[in-house]
């Protein structure tokens, strides 16, 4: 297995979650499934074959935890933290990594982690574990 084929996220408000990844994202999904009570999806393609899949389900959304996070890689950080202030995203703040880069973390609306960055390569974390 080498291919990331999806994120999912669960939320409490879809309709909220929609607006948001869609300011942020730039682009509104693909694709929706609805079918029957807690069967409320949305599609974001992100790239390629690899799809961003927020899920209605208000329990599952209240276990907010940490412990998932969405990173987007972008070029130029600053261009796209004035992007998201346009799109009225706001919140998140600038932090160095330990490798030497600035990222911009922020959080959506059920409190998912989002981290705006530099792509990942290898070369860039070798020797970080």
């Amino acid at each position: 297995m080498s291919l990331v084929t999806a994120v999912h996220l669960y939320v409490t408000d879809l309709d909220r979650s929609i607006d948001w990844y869609t300011r942020l994202l730039g682009r509104g999904p693909a694709a929706a499934y609805d079918e029957g009570e807690n069967a409320h999806s949305a599609f974001f393609v992100l790239e390629g074959q690899t799809f961003l899949v927020l899920t209605w389900d208000p329990e599952r959304g209240r276990e907010i935890g940490g412990s998932v996070r969405l990173e987007l890689a972008a070029s130029d950080i600053q261009s796209e933290i004035d992007r998201l202030d346009r799109q009225r995203i706001q919140g998140g703040r600038v932090t160095r990594t330990r490798f030497g880069t600035e990222v911009y973390d922020l959080a959506d609306p059920d409190g998912h982690l989002v981290r705006i960055g530099p792509a990942w390569t290898l070369h860039a974390i070798e020797g970080a574990v």
